[in-house]
Formats: C-alpha cells, structure tokens, sequence
C-alpha cells in the first residue's frame, strides 16, 4: 500500500484553501475521552442528546474508518472584525454565521483535497469521474463537527494548537477563530516530527473565565454548555430562564465574548475567506423586529438559507429577537 508524504498533503491541503494542516495518527487519546465522559455525566451538552451517542466512535478513528492508519486535521481561518455598534432594536450575529454555512465550505475544500490525493494513489483517474469519488471512499473519510468525533484533541495531537481555559483550540498565527475539519484515512501518511507540535498555554490568564456573562466556563477547559449564550441562542430547543435571558442582551445568535477578551486573538488575521463575509450571507446584525414578523417558514428560509442561522428555527430565532428587544 502506498505511503504519502505529509509536506505533500500540505502543500495540497494549502492548494485547496484550508489555512491549517496537521496529521497524526488515529489511536484513542485516553484522557480525551475520560474528559468527554465526564463533560456528559454533568449534564453539560444540555438538550443536545446527539452527543451522547456513540462515544465509543466519537473517541475513536478506528471505528470510522476500515483500518485507519492516519487522521489529516485541517482549519480554516474565520476572523472579521466587528466594525460597527449594534444599531437599535438589532441583534448581532456572532462572527462565525455572518457568511455562508461553513458546512457547505469545507465540504467543497475537503472533498478537492481528497480527490487531489486520489489522483496520486489512482494515476490517471479523472476527478470528475465518479469511479474516483467511489473509489475514494474505500481510503478516506471527512467529518466536520456535526461527525461523531472529538476533534479539538486531535488537532492539539496533529500540532494545530492548544485547547485554552474556554474549551477553544488556540493556534498560533490564528488565534482561536478556526473551524476544523478532519480526513481519516486508511492509508499511512509520514507523521510530523514532535518538535513542530503547537504547543502554548493560558498561564495565569482568567480573561475568558472572568467575562462569560452567564459564568459558563466552569473551570479549565471545561464548559458548561447549559450556561453558554452559544448553546442558549442556538442549540436550545426549549425556553431559556429569566435569570439567563437577562445575559444575552444584544446577541441574537450565538457569542463571542470569551475569544474577544483572549489575549492570544491580538494576532487574529482576518479571513481570506470571502465566504465566511458578511455580504454573503445575514451580516453583523438582524433586525429584531424583522425577526418578528416574519410568518413562514418561506420568510425564514429566505433570509437564513444557506447560512448557519436555519440551525435554531424560525420559532426560536424569533424567541431570541424577543430576548434583544427586552420583552
């Protein structure tokens, strides 16, 4: 079976967009999953029972994958900044659902990665052909964080960075805007020498911890998704309690607090990603109001498809209108 090069998947990886590229191999990380299993016996994961299924897989490559033998981490950079005061009666939008569904984004890049690095195991196969895109399955697999898989540990163990106090995977040039995304592959692909792991560290630093409006980060590392705006505005499907409907104030979908206040975002770069802008799809800001008269799920869909913002439904979405206007 053919061996590949990592500096060659990089320079693929590179080719194809994605701003971060590391690999490593697929075994169980224990404390991984010691640390997720707990996470989920506190009830942290809230009403998102999806994540207590199949834990076995989601700490495991191997079950993914016939024969796994490596995991490719890649990130996209989605920095932009916030160049405006939220407008009255407007919620802002959290930075990552300002453009197009990322989904939609990696699965394009993804997908050009992996049939580049098809066409160097089966020469002459046309990427178009769906032989290849058949055929590509029997080596690879791609998940972004709707798979069943812990990928922030695996992109600490592929060198892309540390996980800091808020639970986010910190990079280097990056900071902590990043998605990820991963290949598990059944091929064995040169692993990176030790010494250019990413390594870093929050030190003393409580920033994150000392500005979550609702005291979500419970200790290092570890979130209490139940008290996160993220969670409450996005993923919760049921009424959120007066007590933390009093918190959210002007963020109509998900939050940014905890990575603004970080002092590794100071070298955030913005994004060459002109997907993930503004003009491509809700922007900065919703009007609440708006939000409140809109009748349909035809309305809803004309203003959020294709964005993240279809996550949380037209009835909820119209639920955190409601919480920025203060009724």
């Amino acid at each position: 079976m053919m061996k590949l090069e990592s500096k060659r998947i990089k320079e693929l990886a590179f080719t194809v967009g994605f701003d971060l590229c590391g690999i490593t191999t697929p075994e169980i990380i224990p404390e991984a999953k010691e640390s997720y299993q707990k996470w989920l016996a506190n009830n942290y994961h809230g009403e998102m029972e999806w994540l207590n299924r199949n834990i076995e897989r989601r700490t495991n490559p191997s079950l993914l994958i016939e024969n796994a033998k490596s995991v490719i981490m890649l990130g996209l950079n989605y920095y932009q900044p916030n160049i405006l005061e939220i407008p009255e009666e407007h919620g802002r939008v959290s930075r990552y659902a300002r453009g197009k569904d990322y989904h939609k984004v990696i699965k394009k890049k993804t997908e050009n990665l992996i049939y580049k690095m098809m066409s160097i195991i089966e020469p002459g196969l046309d990427v178009n052909d769906k032989e290849l895109r058949e055929k590509s399955r029997e080596y690879f697999r791609w998940f972004v964080d709707y798979g069943p898989f812990v990928e922030r540990s695996y992109a600490v163990k592929a060198g892309l960075g540390f996980i800091g106090k808020n639970g986010m995977l910190i990079n280097r040039q990056f900071g902590s805007w990043i998605f990820l995304a991963e290949i598990i592959s059944s091929l064995e692909i040169t692993i990176d020498d030790e010494v250019n792991v990413n390594h870093g560290r929050c030190g003393t630093c409580t920033k994150c911890i000392d500005a979550c409006p609702t005291s979500a980060i419970i200790e290092d590392g570890i979130l209490d998704a139940t008290k996160c705006i993220s969670y409450l505005t996005i993923e919760k499907p049921s009424d959120i309690s007066e007590e933390l409907k009093s918190k959210i104030g002007k963020l109509i979908f998900g939050c940014d607090i905890c990575q603004e206040v970080c002092p590794h975002n100071n070298r955030a770069i913005e994004t060459k990603h002109k997907e993930f802008l503004s003009a491509k799809g809700v922007g900065e800001f919703l009007n609440a109001k708006t939000i409140l008269k809109l009748q349909s799920m035809e309305d809803f869909l004309k203003l959020t498809a294709g964005t993240p913002l279809v996550r949380p439904k037209l009835d909820n979405l119209q639920r955190n209108a409601k919480i920025v206007l203060g009724e």
